[in-house]
């Protein structure tokens, strides 16, 4: 049983112009034209239920934000559209509350990192979930100390 070189290579040509108008379909319908983040990868969802919930500071957390001098509402839209989440440095399996590592810029250009504790209680409720501010790391000043 030999192989009809022009039927494969018709084949191949046939197949070749099918992914290639799937991937221009794909391309058009998801990428095409779009600012914001995509909500349906791992980093979208995240970040879109931690912009979407209020973020508790504790006092003392507050303290040494003061003491870097960032504001206490720095998790504006500057901060939300600049942020990314470093799945490695997270801790993505702790239960019931895991821990992601957000890497944004604030305002005034300054990098920051931060550490928020995400519960997410009910995934299809809306105003369900607790997110606190676990720690930071200002990028820019990293041998400042702060006696809080």
């Amino acid at each position: 049983m030999a192989i009809d070189r022009k039927r494969l290579f018709y084949r191949l040509k046939f197949y070749g112009f099918g992914v290639g108008l799937g991937i221009i379909v794909v391309w058009a319908t998801l990428y095409n034209g779009r600012e914001e983040r995509a909500a349906w990868l791992p980093e979208g969802r995240v970040l879109q239920f931690l912009e979407g919930v209020d973020i508790s500071i504790s006092d003392k957390l507050k303290c040494e934000l003061e003491c870097n001098n960032i504001p206490i509402n720095f998790m504006d839209s500057t901060f939300w559209a600049n942020a990314n989440v470093d799945f490695k440095q997270s801790a993505t399996k702790r239960k019931p509350c895991p821990e992601h590592y957000i890497k944004s810029k604030i305002k005034d250009g300054r990098e920051i990192v931060v550490y928020v504790e995400n519960c997410e209680y009910c995934m299809d409720c809306e105003s369900e979930g607790v997110a606190s501010l676990r720690s930071f790391e200002n990028l820019s000043e990293k041998d400042k100390t702060c006696d809080c």
